[in-house]
């Protein structure tokens, strides 16, 4: 768990043990499927959902999403392993049942699940400083995202 007086101390430098590059890898991969799950079932309710504005902001957050994805592949990259590329996973099996509504919400729901594993690897493990920020920064646009939905599944309430 990563040390509260180091952090004030030390600011963004660091000082301690971290865990090994191997460790960083088998660690990070199975968080990188997850997020290449997660955005297969964006694209699946970007492709059938009926409000082209829903879309539309699916669709924005999805570039940074999938700007992130590179990121999270570049820390494994750069950890010496090699990342989850995502190639065995068929876009058709990633749909959500329901109506829009439940869409969107189902989609929340993933998010969350893998904003808290973002959340606990930060918080748990003492990775590396690139690491971490990379961490950090996967974090922050998650939590946007489950804003957006959120925000999204409100709007669609209130208009029924």
């Amino acid at each position: 768990m990563p040390n509260p007086i180091k952090e004030a101390l030390l600011g963004r430098g660091w000082a301690g043990k971290t865990i090994s590059r191997a460790e960083t890898v088998e660690r990070l991969n199975p968080l990188l499927l997850q997020f290449l799950k997660l955005n297969h079932y964006y694209q699946s309710v970007i492709r059938s959902h009926r409000d082209a504005a829903v879309a539309g902001a699916l669709k924005r957050v999805q570039k940074t999403a999938r700007a992130d994805v590179g990121k999270l592949s570049e820390s494994i990259l750069s950890a010496g392993g090699t990342p989850e590329n995502g190639t065995d996973l068929e876009p058709d099996d990633f749909t959500l049942d329901g109506d829009e509504i439940e869409l969107l919400s189902q989609l929340k729901d993933l998010e969350a699940t893998f904003n808290d594993a973002l959340t606990h690897e930060r918080g748990e493990i003492e990775h590396q400083m690139r690491t971490r920020g990379i961490l950090e920064a996967l974090t922050s646009n998650s939590t946007e995202r489950h804003e957006l939905l959120g925000d999204l599944i409100d709007r669609a309430r209130s208009t029924e």
